[in-house]
């Protein structure tokens, strides 16, 4: 086991304080070692959201039970993949191949609606926009949804961290429609890691029902930073 190193400081977001502490490998490690503090970044951002809209007089109307928006386009990282395709190893054997079901029918509707497989590159943002809302529209559940609930909630993706409304439950089924009130964190932690564990400082991504077959295809890959360094860059890129 690795020799890890605790660092903490305070940043300021949007003009308020924030305490903040990253506890990474000494060493050179995978960009998924960042991933439990990004985490725990993600959930402190959202919650400075939170208490914005709540001082505003809205309430957030998400709820278990309510998987509406379980059925969006999820981006995820490559390191946020392969700690997903962990998670499924991890799981008894039974749950495991109900979970991969799961992942490949999500696949085969997609494949069968002729809509491209990865969607559209980093910054273009309208063909991003029309890509979500041509997914959302296959009405394709995540595979680790269950009972409109997500089963791996504390280990949910940095995105589903990000995503909460204010509006009426039933607005989430039309998301084009205009009526659904997102509240808006102060930066968005999935692309700020997204970009910076990426090798050259690109938006790498890939919908969530691609990480079984991602990690599957992927080369082994090598510890090219260390923890420190991944930090670093992370700050870096959350400060532009």
């Amino acid at each position: 086991m690795q020799d890890t190193i605790t660092g903490s400081g305070q940043i300021r977001i949007n003009g308020e304080p924030m305490n903040i502490a990253f506890t990474v490998p000494k060493g050179p490690c995978l960009p998924e070692a960042l991933l439990p503090d990004a985490q725990r970044f993600a959930n402190q951002l959202t919650d400075l959201a939170v208490a914005r809209v709540e001082r505003a007089g809205h309430r957030i109307s998400c709820a278990k039970g309510c998987g509406a928006c379980c059925r969006q386009m999820v981006p995820i990282s490559p390191p946020e993949a392969r700690h997903l395709a962990a998670l499924v190893e991890a799981m008894p054997a039974a749950e495991a191949a109900q979970v991969r079901s799961r992942f490949a029918g999500a696949q085969e509707k997609v494949a069968a609606s002729g809509l491209p497989a990865h969607g559209p590159p980093d910054g273009d943002q309208a063909a991003y926009r029309a890509f979500g809302l041509a997914y959302f529209s296959l009405g394709v559940p995540c595979p680790f949804l269950v009972e409109e609930s997500c089963s791996i909630h504390r280990d949910r993706p940095l995105v589903c961290r990000e995503y909460l409304v204010t509006s009426p439950p039933a607005a989430c089924a039309a998301l084009d429609s205009g009526q659904v009130k997102q509240i808006a964190p102060p930066s968005r932690v999935w692309a700020v890691f997204s970009r910076s564990t990426s090798p050259d400082g690109s938006l790498a991504w890939m919908p969530l029902i691609e990480a079984l077959d991602f990690v599957a295809a992927e080369e082994t890959p090598l510890p090219e930073r260390t923890g420190p360094q991944y930090v670093e860059a992370l700050l870096k890129e959350l400060q532009k």
